[in-house]
């Protein structure tokens, strides 16, 4: 059987609220679902799997007609779908008594059930949320009815708060693959048994990395099992994070410049948290606007010490308490320790904002 894994799309997210780009990146997150629903009709895949937070929040009927409509489209590929902690089965969800496609299977109940699919000799296992959070070990309690069969879990968490689970334990139980999802980082979490999809397209500045879906096909011949898994990258948005130095000599023009050169190295489609690291001189203050009205600048955060001069402060305040201060801590051993609760003491005696 051959099947695509995706988890995560948080249909009806808008992205970096208040940028020129938000609503064309709402926009996307949709086109993104619409090409991947026609990529499994187009590759001919048996099934394809949706782990959990299809929406971004509860979805409207006119949204889940869209997306039954985008499933309709494609007769030939059973869709599998539950809900996951952002669009809970809440009690005027509706998902509750939704018509799908003949060929979309919605684990409803919360509580774990199976669809059968004796044509291609699978199992799918799941459940859907019915509360934000479910801290018990939901799946722990999975008995497989026929290990004969390929058997799929489509399961959504993974941490203390949703429904924690060890992928390990669960591909030792029997399961054939375990389509999971949540966590917006993708990765396999047990090679070629375990995949947690993450977001197929990044939903703020700290969803970094390549996102995409996962292709496999899985052959069972009594007890032997080949798989085959392959990850599909999307090329819409890639948010970044980089750190750029700063010295007491950086200007403004000069830090604008080295932010623009750093854009400029990668590709369009990547949007940048910038993160400012070093000294900055105690009276100079950068314009934050301006470095974050650069394209592609999603955010600068600014982790920047004052650069003091120690000796001038001496020199000009010798007998006040913060001259006092200076002496009395330079005569200590100059290790690491004493040379930041130097730094730190004449932060607070000068006002300055602590950057740790």
């Amino acid at each position: 059987m051959k099947f695509i894994h995706i988890s995560d799309v948080h249909l009806g997210a808008a992205p970096d609220v208040g940028r020129d780009w938000s609503e064309k990146r709402k926009q996307s997150i949709w086109d993104t679902f619409a090409e991947t629903v026609t990529e499994a009709g187009r590759r001919q895949v048996d099934f394809l799997l949706i782990s959990g937070d299809l929406f971004h929040r509860q979805p409207l009927k006119r949204e889940l007609k869209e997306v039954n409509y985008l499933f309709g489209k494609i007769p030939n590929v059973k869709i599998l779908l539950m809900a996951g902690n952002h669009d809970y089965m809440q009690p005027k969800s509706y998902y509750r008594g939704f018509e799908w496609a003949e060929n979309v299977f919605f684990f409803e109940k919360e509580e774990v059930t199976a669809f059968d699919f004796p044509n291609e000799n699978v199992t799918v296992y799941g459940m859907s949320y019915w509360h934000r959070e479910l801290p018990e070990r939901l799946y722990d309690h999975i008995r497989i009815a026929d290990p004969g069969r390929v058997n799929i879990l489509l399961a959504h968490g993974g941490d203390e708060r949703h429904i924690p689970f060890s992928a390990r334990e669960l591909a030792e139980r029997g399961f054939d693959y375990v389509a999971a999802g949540h966590i917006h980082k993708g990765g396999q979490l047990v090679e070629k048994k375990a995949v947690m999809a993450g977001a197929l397209e990044p939903t703020d500045c700290n969803d970094t990395g390549v996102h995409g879906y996962w292709m496999g096909e899985i052959i069972k011949k009594c007890k032997n099992v080949e798989t085959s898994l392959y990850f599909y990258p999307v090329k819409k948005c890639e948010y970044r994070h980089e750190t750029v130095a700063v010295s007491s000599a950086t200007t403004q023009y000069e830090l604008e410049d080295e932010i623009r050169r750093l854009v400029a190295g990668g590709e369009n489609y990547m949007l940048y948290r910038i993160f400012l690291e070093g000294y900055v001189d105690p009276d100079y203050a950068y314009d934050m606007e301006r470095l974050a009205a650069i394209p592609q600048i999603v955010d600068v955060t600014e982790h920047l010490k004052p650069d003091y001069d120690f000796s001038k402060i001496l020199s000009e305040q010798p007998d006040s308490l913060l001259g006092r201060y200076i002496v009395r801590m330079q005569k200590l051993p100059q290790d690491m320790t004493s040379k930041k609760a130097l730094e730190y003491g004449v932060n607070a005696l000068l006002g300055h904002r602590i950057c740790k």
